[in-house]
Order: structure tokens, then sequence, then C-alpha cells
């Protein structure tokens, strides 16, 4: 070989190196780059969802203030109020937040399922069975619902825990994924196993499933009276003539509010569009302020 071929073969070899090590370095310089923006990216969703958390935590606060207020003055909201309907945006460093509050006390509270005394476990299955059957459900959901509840987790337990939250019933066999979305509007999951409506925020069709005797119609024309700032103005409804009501199902009603769900709404500018977080919080303007287990995010 003479020494020309032997030149350009080491120039070839040497080009061919050349290039792979550039490719290589390309790959690796492109994997460093990945990392770092991967890096980055959860670095701003650790810094955004601690943003939402501490903006979420002060409009929990500003809620149980104003309920400790409103349930002060007989737990009636000044005129125009509605709890239901969003904050104006209020504007915070890099985004802004809103927030609403849904009232959990016209619906029916699956927990009463779990009462610790047998009739008024009895009572809140046949409640159940009626809203059941108004929803066009096979009212025999409520009796395996009540038996899925009440069944002993381990040897020697009395029972499950209470539900923390309606999409647990998934889990129950029987239930499927329709019959769930047809009933999560007009029932709750409370931390209390007492059955209690607030009859100035329930609807005609919990209301008729919660009074045996009361048909539809006459829980509308009852309700289309509401408010009533005293549970003695609800009795004396001409509604009720010929109406009878059992005991249990008087202790049912109230005209106040108890336990809200405090939805919070953060919306933080990223690179000019906004991106929502959604929290949700149990809170109560009685109790202990909100009920630590339950703190969703984007979903009630």
């Amino acid at each position: 070989m003479n020494s020309q071929s032997k030149q350009s073969k080491e120039r070839g070899a040497a080009i061919l190196i050349t290039l792979v090590v550039v490719t290589l370095a390309s790959v690796m310089g492109l994997a460093m780059i990945e990392q770092s923006q991967e890096s980055v990216a959860r670095t701003q969703a650790l810094m955004d969802r601690s943003t939402v958390d501490r903006l979420s935590d002060g409009m929990v606060l500003l809620a149980k203030r104003n309920l400790a207020e409103w349930q002060a003055n007989g737990n009636q909201l000044p005129a125009g109020i509605d709890l239901s309907e969003w904050t104006p945006p209020y504007q915070v460093p890099g985004g802004v937040v809103q927030g609403r509050l849904i009232d959990l006390s016209g619906r029916f509270n699956l927990n009463a399922l779990l009462h610790p005394e047998p009739d008024q476990r009895l009572f809140a299955q046949q409640v159940l069975e009626r809203l059941l059957i108004s929803l066009n459900l096979n009212q025999r959901l409520a009796v395996e619902i009540a038996a899925w509840l009440q069944r002993p987790r381990t040897e020697g337990s009395v029972g499950r825990l209470p539900l923390i939250h309606i999409s647990e019933l998934i889990e129950m066999p029987g239930m499927d994924r329709q019959s769930l979305e047809v009933l999560s509007p007009w029932v709750s999951v409370l931390p209390t196993p007492e059955l209690l409506v607030n009859i100035n925020q329930t609807t005609p069709r919990v209301l008729a499933s919660l009074m045996g005797s009361l048909t539809l119609t006459g829980a509308q024309q009852l309700l289309g009276d509401a408010p009533f700032e005293r549970i003695e103005d609800l009795w004396a409804h001409p509604v009720w003539a010929g109406i009878e009501t059992t005991v249990k199902e008087r202790a049912a009603t109230t005209t106040q509010s108890d336990w809200y769900l405090a939805q919070t709404r953060v919306s933080l500018d990223r690179d000019g569009e906004l991106i929502s977080h959604d929290v949700f919080r149990l809170i109560s303007a009685t109790g202990s302020g909100y009920d630590f287990r339950y703190v969703s995010q984007g979903q009630p």
C-alpha cells in the first residue's frame, strides 16, 4: 500500500471518529437539556402546588370566618348572596383566585346508613330506597349499599369506616358508573352518621324521599314558599294538611346548614396562558372547621 492511500484511509478514519464523537456529544447534550427541562418542570409544578395550597388555605379561612358570622346571625345569608356563585377573581402574584361554597345539607347523607342505632339505619335505608325509585334506579341498591357499608372489615370489627368520597361506591359489587353518576348529585358523604336535611337548601326529590307520605308535587308546593326562618313555620304550611309524618321524619329536618364543600380555583399565568387548579375541602360551619380527611384536588 502506497503512502498516499494509507494517509487517505487514516483521514477517513479520523473523520468517522470525529462524526461519532460529535453525534455522541449531541445526544448527551440533548439528554442533559431534557433532564434540565424536566427538572425545571418538576420544580415549577411543586412551586405551583405550594402556591395553590397556600391560596386554598386562605380562601378556606375566609369562608370559615364568614360562615361563623352567618351562623351567629341565625344562619341567614345577606340579601342577594348565593354561596354557590363564584366570588369575583382576586388578583394574586402570578394569577387570580376565586372561591365558592357548595351547601351539602340539602342532600341525603350516605353515612347515615352507618348510624349506631339500628332503627335510624333502617330509616335512612328507607329514605334512600325512595330516592332511588324517584331516580329510576333499582331500589335494591339501598339494601346493597347498606350491607356493604355495615359489613365487618376484619374479624371482631363491627363495620367499615364512613365513606369519605362518593366515588368509593364504585368498589361495591353491583354498582356501575352510570348508576353512580345518576345518584351522585343527590347524595353526600359527611363525617357524621346523622341524617339531617336543610329544608331551605334541599330539592323536591330529596324532600319527597325523606317524607314517606309527601308526593313530589306536594314537595314542590312546599319548597315554592321557602325559605323558612323557623322549623315551626315549615310544619305550619298548609301542604301538610291530611299528611301524617313520623317523629324520625320531623327530626331529620332543619332550617340551618352545617357542612359545605369549599371550592378554590387558582389560575396561574404560565407563558401567557392561565392554568387553573381546583381544590375542594369539606368544611363545617359549627364544628372543627373542616374535615382533615377530605382534601381533593380537581374532583369534588
